[in-house]
């Protein structure tokens, strides 16, 4: 007889308690000047051993979220120094590997990706263009 699995279920996100906030968002001050007498290890403890296994999924939400919301932000500072028509570099966080280093074109603005054309045909991109995110282009010559 095989077991039912019981429905998933997400603990409610708690609000925000903006008092603890506060230093953290307040323009005057410096955020990373307030966290530098934070101690963090006994949060990584209380991870380590379970102690925080009720709060998992919360934690795990917001740890995704701050990651998508950086990488968001990296993406449109990066996007934001290309232009249709630029030579730059295949960066070195693409696969397959052969392709890092190697100078491309860049030929349109596709959505959110970038397409562009290899100067030298390379592997099984003979005659074929290739879409890629900013992040995973570089400046052909290295800024001064």
């Amino acid at each position: 007889m095989a077991k039912r699995k019981r429905p998933r279920t997400t603990p409610p996100l708690r609000p925000i308690r903006a008092d603890l906030a506060q230093p953290l968002i307040d323009p005057t001050t410096d955020p990373a000047a307030y966290l530098t007498g934070i101690d963090v290890e006994p949060l990584f403890i209380a991870l380590r051993i379970g102690a925080l296994d009720s709060h998992l999924e919360e934690i795990a939400t917001l740890v995704n979220d701050r990651l998508a919301a950086i990488d968001a932000v990296e993406e449109l500072i990066a996007a934001s120094h290309l232009q249709v028509g630029d030579r730059v570099r295949l960066g070195h966080n693409l696969r397959p590997q052969y392709l890092h280093g190697r100078m491309v074109t860049i030929i349109a603005k596709d959505d959110e990706k970038w397409l562009v054309r290899l100067d030298e045909p390379v592997g099984r991109f003979t005659n074929a263009d290739l879409r890629v995110y900013a992040r995973q282009l570089e400046p052909a010559t290295p800024p001064e």
